[in-house]
């Protein structure tokens, strides 16, 4: 009988096809956003497609009909915004230069003391090393905006996430659908049961973390935009949209969102702890009301995942594929955990391993009961038994 070659191996074309996968992504990340766009938004709007189906209605009308309705909301919600926000980014430009300016003295004071208090030498003087690197610091943001609005392939990234992102969508919900049958189609029979099972699991992982993440980023917005209004904080609105853009990041994106908060009080107020322990209020109750009232309630346990894990997710994206890695890293954080659980299942159940790596009970009980029939062989036998 003649051996089969190992290169025909299933496991080995599969192990080929994910790392040509993965290698495809990775040298195309500079131009997979609007694709990705695209994607997201006709993988959230399917469930709708298909309500208008059900109703008779073709598939291809179906989807102009929702495409149509929810790019008009986007556009009608940014146009409604836009002026104030407008006005808004551009004091914003003025003030954070004259922000920066206000904390200097602020940040003499405290490194001088601090050199004071544990008898430390300043060998450069504070005003000088401030001033050399905030300006340079402005000299390369004001380079990098210039270069960024001047660059080709910029313009041609928001051309096509405005232009390429909705025709990607519509041919993507016209047959998502047929997609899906045909990819069904593919599965190996042994084993299409279990993978159907993973990847139902996985889409609703995805699906309630997408849909439930986006309600929630909006709440913490609004939430954020009222609070730091109320409180006095110039340019309230435009950092509470930030702050909502930015939630969608978790961790990151909120600490980000309430330094640039701190940094604009600093220059409207100056070190006043109270008006920036206010900020820093808003941005403490907004998160508890995050944490105990609208991630469980919009997301649930959908993703279930460690917060170091979503941190690790966060940053290893980001590292890998930038900013399309950052979008793209709790989703699939969360999809590779529905499988690294489902290995773990398979491991432990082979085992006759229980919860907490501890031995299944009927394992437990039959072990037990062993050693204790173990031990009455082994006992030496009583005075009494021996007479």
């Amino acid at each position: 009988m003649t051996a089969t070659p190992f290169w025909t191996a299933p496991r080995i074309w599969t192990a080929v096809i994910l790392t040509a996968t993965a290698l495809f992504f990775y040298l195309t990340k500079g131009i997979l956003l609007p694709f990705l766009a695209g994607l997201a938004v006709a993988y959230f709007l399917d469930p709708v497609a298909d309500k208008l189906e059900e109703k008779g209605v073709s598939r291809s009308i179906a989807t102009v009909l929702v495409l149509l309705f929810f790019f008009l909301i986007i556009v009608g919600v940014f146009l409604a915004m836009w002026p104030i926000i407008q006005s808004q980014i551009a004091g914003a430009i003025i003030a954070i230069p004259k922000a920066l300016a206000a904390i200097r003295p602020w940040f003499t004071e405290t490194a001088t003391a601090f050199a004071e208090r544990f008898n430390l030498t300043l060998e450069t003087d504070i005003d000088q090393i401030l001033s050399q690197y905030s300006g340079t610091l402005l000299d390369r943001a004001k380079d990098a905006t210039g270069s960024i609005l001047r660059g080709g392939l910029a313009f041609f990234s928001l051309l096509s996430l405005l232009i390429i992102s909705p025709v990607v969508a519509f041919y993507m919900l016209r047959d998502w659908d047929l997609m899906v049958a045909k990819a069904n189609s593919w599965l190996p029979p042994k084993n299409a049961g279990i993978i159907r099972e993973q990847l139902k699991l996985v889409d609703e992982v995805l699906a309630g973390f997408v849909r439930g993440q986006v309600l929630v980023s909006l709440a913490m917005g609004t939430l954020y935009a009222i609070g730091w209004s109320l409180v006095g904080l110039d340019f309230g609105l435009l950092l509470g949209v930030l702050a909502g853009v930015l939630a969608f990041v978790p961790f990151v994106g909120s600490l980000f969102a309430v330094f640039i908060a701190l940094l604009i009080g600093l220059g409207q107020w100056g070190a006043d702890p109270l008006q920036l322990g206010l900020v820093l209020g808003v941005f403490g109750i907004v998160q508890v009301i995050e944490s105990a009232f609208l991630t469980p309630k919009f997301v649930g346990e959908r993703i279930g995942l460690h917060p170091v894990w979503v941190l690790f997710s966060v940053f290893a994206g980001g590292e890998l594929m930038g900013f399309v890695g950052v979008l793209l890293a709790l989703p699939a954080a969360a999809a590779i955990a529905v499988l690294v659980r489902f290995v773990i299942d398979r491991y432990l159940e082979h085992h006759e391993i229980g919860n907490f790596g501890l031995p299944a009970a009927d394992s437990i009980e039959g072990t037990e009961k062993n050693n204790a029939e173990h031990a009455a062989e082994n006992q030496p036998a009583s005075p009494e038994a021996n007479s």
